[in-house]
């Protein structure tokens, strides 16, 4: 799709957002046919990035969120960009994923580590290597200082970026770090 078109559907901040996205399938290399879960869908710019470049995604987060970033209306958009028949949303727990084992060729957290409670944060590495395919990815996108600051002039408590290897011991991962326009990006892969 052209990307004058994205940008008037999808606003400004799409741009930085696809290119960060972009960046890490360049270095991911997956098949056309590959299925991504996007772990909390939030305004769906992750998945619809996805979806632009070709992927199948399955996206959701919590029926039980109310916080600002959550239950956003997507779907309009999805349609207005023709990419409406690739996502696939499901309400779900980043803890506790309602995925057979092995599902999916890799798994995106856009922006969502952070907003995750820590004393959490191991049993949602723990699901993610369950439902991703041998050798398969596990990719942490969190914001950069310079992100954190423009998001807190409209959310004051946004809460710092998290390290995603922090939560990694005993899991026998090698790590692929980025660094994007808006993130820093952290490729997990299960070598045990």
């Amino acid at each position: 799709m052209n990307g004058d078109i994205s940008l008037e559907i999808m606003g400004p901040i799409f741009t930085a957002v696809s290119g960060d996205v972009s960046l890490a399938l360049k270095v991911l290399e997956l098949k056309p046919e590959a299925i991504v879960l996007d772990v909390g869908t939030g305004a769906a710019q992750c998945a619809l990035s996805l979806a632009l470049q070709g992927v199948d995604v399955v996206t959701g987060e919590p029926a039980t969120d109310t916080s600002i970033y959550a239950g956003k209306d997507w779907y309009d958009k999805a349609k207005r960009l023709g990419v409406a028949e690739r996502i696939t949303f499901q309400p779900f727990a980043a803890h506790d994923m309602p995925f057979p084992e092995r599902s999916f060729d890799a798994v995106f957290f856009f922006g969502v580590l952070h907003h995750i409670d820590e004393v959490q944060r191991q049993a949602v590495f723990h699901e993610a290597f369950r439902v991703i395919k041998p050798g398969g990815p596990m990719v942490f996108f969190e914001p950069k200082a310079k992100t954190l600051e423009v998001v807190r002039r409209s959310d004051p408590g946004h809460p710092d970026a998290a390290n995603p290897e922090e939560y990694t011991q005993g899991f026998g991962t090698r790590v692929d770090k980025i660094t994007g326009q808006m993130m820093h990006i952290s490729i997990f892969r299960n070598i045990a």
